[in-house]
């Protein structure tokens, strides 16, 4: 019975190949372009508005300003984040260099604090965003792809996470748009299999790119949700590297 399972897989796969049918991994591979790649801006800034809803149902809005700037053939796209209301998240500020190079600026202190590994996981400032959520965006080092559905307007990914990747989510259902080649939503599963996080994505086009507009994150071990929406985008901007460092972290942003 494995013998045939064996021989049928690999039809399949061979199948695939002969006919040009595209596969979990060229799909992911497009996403990682679309997100850090060549297809993406070479920077970015915007206005972005949090909102963070309890399960209880309080609300809490926050305003930040975003830049990024991509580093195609260097895996790691740069980010910073500054925070411009309410009063007691005001100044905070949060720095992504690398997948292990996040830094957190707390203004009460007047310190930084960098995000340790095993606290990727951690609550993203009260909201249901983590700050692995919140790092760099690449997929295909940390995952392997395989394509299980397809219709007119998306594909469907299974992702499983690598051997040795430093990833929270061992498994992840992603919907693919093909006309952005973003995704639209995922599903991210804990180490139990249990589904733990779901993500909708709402892409528009901007000058000649794809991006991601609008995220909400539902948190469905704790009824929560939390959503990002940017508003007054502009690309490529030439964007200066002074931006993406810690000096930048503690500087007051008007």
């Amino acid at each position: 019975m494995k013998k045939r399972i064996a021989f049928f897989i690999g039809f399949l796969f061979g199948f695939s190949i002969l006919y040009g049918a595209i596969t979990g991994e060229q799909i992911l591979k497009k996403v990682d372009e679309r997100m850090i790649g060549e297809k993406s801006p070479q920077d970015l800034k915007a206005v972005m508005t949090m909102k963070i809803m309890s399960s209880s149902g309080t609300e809490k809005v926050r305003k930040l300003k975003t830049w990024s700037k991509n580093n195609p053939g260097d895996k790691d796209d740069w980010r910073m984040m500054k925070f411009m209301s309410p009063p007691d998240v005001e100044n905070m500020g949060f720095l992504v260099r690398s997948d292990d190079q996040m830094y957190l600026y707390l203004p009460e202190f007047r310190r930084i604090r960098r995000i340790a590994s095993h606290n990727k996981t951690e609550s993203f400032v009260g909201s249901d965003f983590s700050y692995e959520d919140m790092g760099t965006s690449g997929f295909a080092e940390f995952y392997k792809a395989v394509l299980v559905e397809e219709n007119d307007e998306e594909w469907v990914l299974e992702l499983i996470r690598k051997k040795g990747a430093d990833k929270p989510y061992p498994r992840i259902k992603m919907w693919v748009s093909k006309q952005s080649q973003l995704p639209s939503k995922m599903e991210m599963y804990d180490e139990d299999g249990t589904l733990w996080k779901v993500m909708e994505e709402k892409n528009e086009k901007v000058n000649q790119y794809w991006i991601s507009v609008k995220i909400i994150m539902h948190n469905k071990k704790e009824g929560s949700w939390s959503s990002l929406n940017m508003d007054n985008i502009k690309v490529d901007q030439g964007i200066e590297d002074e931006i993406f460092t810690r000096r930048f972290l503690k500087r007051r942003v008007k």
